[in-house]
């Protein structure tokens, strides 16, 4: 997606302004993401490689989809965007949690609010050119990996991971 406006808020999540998505990095305002679970009625997670081409974490397994919130989008509709976008499913979400959180990446923080969604979703994906393959995994599958293979997951997908997988077993 091309550069977009995106909402800058404040400490208790309330919106302060807004600015294009390029400048997070530069100006470190706190920002909005929404991050999805795919879990088919196998029971088995669908985890995404991301394309070598992505700025962040190219060629690394990360969610079915996350992305940063539009000006004015509330987490849900942020959430089924990206879902839709990424992988072509539109279906029911459950929000599994929200928080806070700073992350170091290649030198430059990033802070944001991150909703965390589950999708239940036998439909096929169609994903797009963020996206090169996809992988389906059991919960013990994906904590064996993280445990044995960690680099090469997402900092996010670890973190998201162990976070929420509580309410993912």
């Amino acid at each position: 997606m091309a550069d977009h406006y995106i909402d800058i808020v404040n400490e208790n999540d309330e919106v302060i302004g807004k600015e294009l998505k390029s400048k997070k990095t530069e100006l470190g305002f706190i920002s909005r993401v929404s991050a999805i679970f795919i879990r088919d009625s196998q029971g088995k997670f669908i985890i995404c490689k991301r394309s070598p081409d992505k700025k962040y974490d190219p060629n690394k397994y990360d969610l079915a989809a996350c992305g940063s919130l539009m000006v004015g989008e509330s987490y849900e509709d942020g959430a089924r965007r990206e879902l839709e976008e990424e992988t072509g499913i539109n279906c029911k979400l459950t929000m599994l949690d929200k928080f806070y959180e700073e992350v170091w990446h290649e030198n430059k923080i990033f802070k944001f609010f991150c909703g965390i969604f589950l999708a239940q979703s036998d439909q096929k994906l169609k994903l797009n050119e963020e996206l090169v393959s996809y992988r389906k995994m059991a919960f013990n599958e994906i904590e064996n990996e993280i445990l044995n293979n960690p680099n090469d997951f997402c900092p996010g997908f670890i973190n998201d991971f162990n976070r929420v997988k509580n309410l993912l077993s």
